[in-house]
């Protein structure tokens, strides 16, 4: 028997190692593909699961947009400062009963008009002609997740009783124009009890609707078939809203808001009986107008002179800061000040009447910087 010398023995060993390595590497790269194979499959068995049980993986559960409401706002109402069991001062009844009332949420006390029974009402104006061509509508409704809940924004044209349009808000969702079969859904489920946020928009036949931060309704060209004639919907005059209620479980709003791209302002005048102007500064104490303020006033002026017949009264306004006597001399003193500008600019002086009113007539109740900016203002009351 050959025996093997040293120098064999020790080179068949660093074979023996060589080839054992790589076979360890192919081993350790086998168990990975195999690895990777078995965790691909099992996340398309899942998959495949989830599919067969209908479940959907929310990744965006989006928020109603802030800051949504821009432009002029023509109407708001939070119901924050109505008394409990009277009906809500801002709106007029068209049918049913409903309350001011409050809830708590959050640990904190909210307005809110509560719907005794099924109900319909709508912003009270002088005149149903406030919306235009281009406008926003948000409000925040109450879900109980009980029995049949739902209200109903209506978009009324009071000279076109057959351009109404519909979106009525379900707990879960919008249904357009009354049609079931195009009912647009959430695409996740929502919690009950609860607040839904719709935001609605419209811009000369353009509508589009957000629940809850989620866009389910976008319609390019609204139009309507009225006697066999296609009819394009291009501006609504004002705003119904109605609401499906029981006693156990009342529909309640949280605030609605509706604002516009801004009315020519003889047309807004003539709809609402008073224009409101935070644009018209003074000097402080004082009842020198800032140069920074002409625009608005030539605006009024204007107006003024492409409506001969239209009387005015200028309306002077202060906040609470200071004393009662002389804020009121303030507020009278600024809308003499306004008025003989419009007279220099050739309007006829007959056609004018001014008043102050100090701080009798707050905007708001408020004891805060915002609150006082919004009741230092000049008003435009139509003379009847």
């Amino acid at each position: 028997m050959k025996t093997m010398t040293p120098l064999k023995i020790i080179s068949f060993c660093c074979l023996f190692f060589f080839i054992a390595n790589i076979q360890g590497q192919t081993l350790k790269s086998v168990l990975k593909k195999e690895a990777k194979k078995a965790i691909s499959s099992t996340s398309q068995t899942q998959e495949s699961k989830d599919e067969a049980n209908n479940d959907i993986v929310v990744v965006d559960q989006r928020k109603p947009v802030k800051n949504f409401i821009n432009g002029n706002i023509v109407f708001s109402d939070d119901f924050n400062y109505e008394k409990h069991g009277e009906f809500p001062s801002k709106w007029t009844q068209m049918s049913g009963t409903m309350q001011n009332s409050q809830l708590v949420a959050l640990g904190k006390k909210e307005g809110v008009v509560q719907f005794i029974t099924s109900a319909r009402l709508k912003p009270t104006f002088k005149n149903d002609e406030y919306l235009g061509n281009s406008f926003k509508i948000e409000g925040q409704f109450y879900f109980h997740g009980k029995g049949n809940e739902a209200y109903t924004l209506y978009l009324k044209d009071k000279n076109d009783l057959y351009a109404t349009y519909s979106i009525t808000i379900r707990g879960d969702g919008i249904v357009p124009a009354g049609s079931s079969h195009e009912y647009a859904r959430m695409p996740y489920k929502l919690p009950y009890p609860g607040w839904r946020t719709v935001q609605l928009s419209f811009n000369e036949g353009i509508v589009k609707v957000s629940y809850e931060g989620f866009q389910l309704i976008n319609i390019a060209d609204l139009k309507k078939t009225i006697k066999k004639k296609v009819k394009h919907i291009k501006e609504y005059t004002h705003i119904e809203v109605s609401a499906l209620s029981r006693s156990a479980s009342p529909a309640m709003i949280n605030h609605i808001t509706i604002a516009h791209k801004g009315l020519p302002l003889y047309k807004k005048l003539m709809a609402e009986g008073r224009l409101i102007f935070h644009d018209i500064l003074f000097d402080n104490d004082s009842y020198f107008i800032k140069p920074s303020s002409y625009p608005a006033i030539d605006r009024i002026v204007a107006m003024l002179n492409n409506n001969s017949k239209t009387y005015v009264t200028i309306e002077g306004h202060t906040d609470s800061n200071g004393s009662n006597e002389s804020n009121q001399k303030l507020s009278e003193y600024r809308a003499k000040a306004v008025m003989h500008y419009i007279i220099n600019k050739g309007v006829d002086g007959k056609r004018l009447k001014s008043v102050g009113y100090g701080e009798e007539k707050p905007i708001s109740l408020e004891n805060n910087e915002q609150a006082w900016a919004k009741n230092r203002r000049v008003e435009l009351l139509l003379q009847r």
